[in-house]
């Protein structure tokens, strides 16, 4: 199987002279040499099946991991935290959230408020700058791989100027896949048929994998992302699912092993009266931050692999390439 050749500015590019000035990006693409389609960094053809897939994911890593740890935890991992100080301090809708999750308000009448009030925070601490980490690592994953110089802060202004647009159709998504399994929650589930999970857990994912590329179809082509993910994911639903199903079980894995902190947590401090309040606390914080650093490098492995997913699908169905991708991404 060919291998996607290296690329060879991988470093960033040329080193500019000492004005700082940089050439400009046709001097760059004239300086790459086309191997062709099987060679494609992001690109992978249908003959090179799920090993070109993951050998693509593990270029991707190879040539920007260090920025892609900066941009993620940045904008993932520092918000992430924030958002689990404030949840864990009462400080959002009068109520906390304990080492195992659960909301704790102060009063009953003040459930729902706080829910509210810690969905909507949510919104704007976490998942606004989640949208512009993940816009921002496209336009600099994408531009290492064409061989574009890129940094950090010029991926970040890009993503600043994508995030509204991102957000707004990532909410209305989860909005309506959350629709759509309550709906069928309540005609499958009752309290002695546990075999009514199945389907609920099964409507679940799929409707998952049918939003799993709504980010690059924005980012990329705009339009309708949500009809043209999709389209996307039937267009060769097993190997498109298969692939989206294997990142997934990273971030379940992910997920797992932050509950476990979070319930070892709970049990070191479980019936022990000498433990204070601010203890209690800064236990519970500690976890959130633990399960952040954790999460942070499968989050990026993720990202990698849906991006690649997409170009892969992508080339497909209209002959894409990385050079074609980096130039929808700049018109945009």
């Amino acid at each position: 199987m060919p291998e996607p050749i290296a690329n060879p500015y991988d470093a960033g590019g040329p080193l500019p002279p000492d004005g700082g000035f940089r050439p400009p990006d046709e001097a760059y693409r004239a300086a790459m040499p086309d191997h062709g389609p099987a060679h494609d960094p992001l690109v992978n053809p249908a003959d090179q099946g799920f090993g070109g897939w993951a050998s693509r994911v593990g270029g991707v890593l190879r040539r920007g991991w260090r920025q892609l740890l900066a941009v993620f935890a940045l904008t993932h991992l520092l918000p992430t935290v924030v958002f689990g100080g404030l949840t864990v301090a009462g400080l959002l809708g009068g109520a906390s959230i304990d080492l195992n999750g659960v909301i704790r308000a102060r009063s009953s009448d003040g459930v729902l408020t706080a829910l509210l009030a810690t969905l909507a925070a949510y919104v704007v601490v976490v998942l606004l700058l989640q949208m512009l980490g993940y816009a921002a690592a496209t336009h600099l994953a994408t531009r290492q791989a064409a061989g574009l110089p890129v940094t950090v802060g010029a991926a970040l202004r890009h993503g600043l100027r994508r995030m509204l647009g991102l957000t707004a159709w990532h909410v209305l998504a989860y909005l309506l896949v959350g629709i759509a399994v309550v709906a069928v929650a309540a005609c499958c589930v009752r309290t002695a048929e546990l075999l009514g999970v199945i389907p609920v857990l099964l409507v679940a994912a799929y409707l998952i994998l049918v939003i799993a590329l709504l980010g690059p179809v924005f980012l990329f082509e705009g339009g309708n992302p949500l009809r043209r993910s999709r389209d996307l994911l039937h267009s060769a639903f097993w190997p498109t699912a298969g692939r989206l199903l294997l990142l997934g079980l990273a971030l379940i894995a992910g997920s797992v092993i932050e509950r476990m902190i979070g319930f070892l947590g709970a049990w070191l401090l479980y019936g022990d009266p000498m433990v204070s309040a601010a203890v209690s606390a800064a236990v519970s914080v500690g976890a959130v931050v633990l399960g952040a650093i954790i999460k942070l490098p499968l989050t990026i492995v993720v990202f990698s692999g849906v991006l690649i997913t997409y170009a892969e699908r992508r080339g497909a169905q209209d002959t894409a390439s990385t050079g074609q991708l980096t130039e929808e991404l700049a018109a945009r």
